[in-house]
């Protein structure tokens, strides 16, 4: 299959781009960071903007019908009909042909980490995984997010992959979107009106779909500063080792109060088993304030399975994901605990 035909805009600065963004919206566009992604969805089967698809109505309770304007819904409510297919491919701008293609590859304000004045961690929307992989202020306070970074893809993916991209995306397996939420990470988004913060774990609202409103552009991630005896871990577990979609990813940040002392922090993410990323918030209830032994967090992970939304598909069974999340939610608390107690 090939692709679609676009037109690739190249700004030279982040207005620039948000200019480009407003001028064109009307007649498909979309973002290109690295393209790991971006290029892949448009080699699928795109639906263009004005031929929405009739997947059975009255009319055609066959389906598979691309010219919809004489469905028996289409004048009353055109994104209406039987299983709300029209309706998602509208809203998934996967699905839709765009025209144009943004390029943020000269934008040299969307990349780079460093780390701010309140020691938070600021990681530019554009920068590669491969950076982030091998920088060691992020593997030493964001140990999660480098494991992450370790596991996406392939050498060849990560050094054309950007964080961004894959936050962005919204993958409910994404190796970036998972360790984002489980460090508690904030996404900076811009608009010619100004920026918003938003909770990484509010901004998924879907598989493939998010909240990022139509004329913003994702430009950061911010990570908030890693407090005393805190260790973060993630794991990938996949049907191969590299170039492979998680079937589980799990992510755990845990805080202690001292080396031997009760937890006071705890955050359990979740990849691959819900459309979304999930938040594992069970695991507070039962961890916060109390100190760490295998039966506490053998109780802990067995209600970590529960928050679990998993289904059967061609990478693993829904039973199976439930046994994996509570199996590797136990063994990441263990390996966050080991760590937090020697990084003080």
């Amino acid at each position: 299959m090939i692709l679609p035909r676009f037109d690739v805009l190249v700004p030279e600065s982040l207005e620039e781009a948000l200019e480009m963004l407003g001028e064109h919206a009307d007649k498909g566009v979309r973002i290109l960071a690295g393209g790991t992604d971006l290029l892949v969805d448009l080699r699928r089967p795109i639906i263009p903007v004005h031929v929405p698809r009739c997947d059975g109505c009255a009319k055609h309770p066959g389906g598979m019908v691309y010219s919809t304007i004489d469905c028996e819904l289409w004048l009353s409510e055109p994104t209406a009909h039987a299983g709300g297919s029209l309706r998602n491919a509208l809203q998934d701008s996967r699905r839709i042909s765009p025209q144009y293609l943004i390029s943020l590859h000269l934008l040299r304000e969307l990349k780079g980490i460093k780390r701010l004045d309140n020691g938070s961690l600021y990681i530019g929307a554009t920068t590669t995984i491969r950076e982030i992989a091998h920088s060691e202020k992020v593997r030493r306070c964001w140990t999660a997010l480098a494991e992450g970074a370790d596991n996406l893809g392939s050498p060849l993916v990560r050094n054309r992959g950007t964080l961004g991209g894959n936050i962005a995306n919204a993958r409910p397996a994404a190796d970036m979107f998972v360790p984002t939420i489980g460090l508690n990470g904030i996404l900076k988004l811009q608009s010619l009106g100004g920026e918003r913060l938003l909770p990484a774990r509010d901004f998924a609202s879907g598989p493939g779909l998010t909240v990022i409103e139509p004329l913003e552009i994702l430009t950061a991630v911010i990570y908030p500063a890693p407090l005393s005896y805190s260790g973060s871990s993630y794991y990938k577990l996949a049907n191969r080792k590299a170039l492979e979609i998680s079937t589980v990813g799990v992510s755990v940040s845990l805080t202690l109060e001292a080396p031997d002392g009760p937890i006071t922090d705890v955050r359990v993410a979740l990849g691959a088993v819900g459309p979304t990323p999930i938040l594992a918030e069970s695991a507070k209830g039962i961890l916060l304030g109390e100190t760490p032994d295998e039966p506490l967090f053998k109780k802990a992970a067995q209600a970590i399975r529960k928050d679990a939304r998993p289904i059967d598909d061609h990478r693993g069974s829904a039973w199976y994901r439930s046994n994996m999340v509570q199996l590797l939610s136990e063994r990441l608390l263990k390996i966050a605990y080991i760590r937090a107690k020697r990084n003080k």
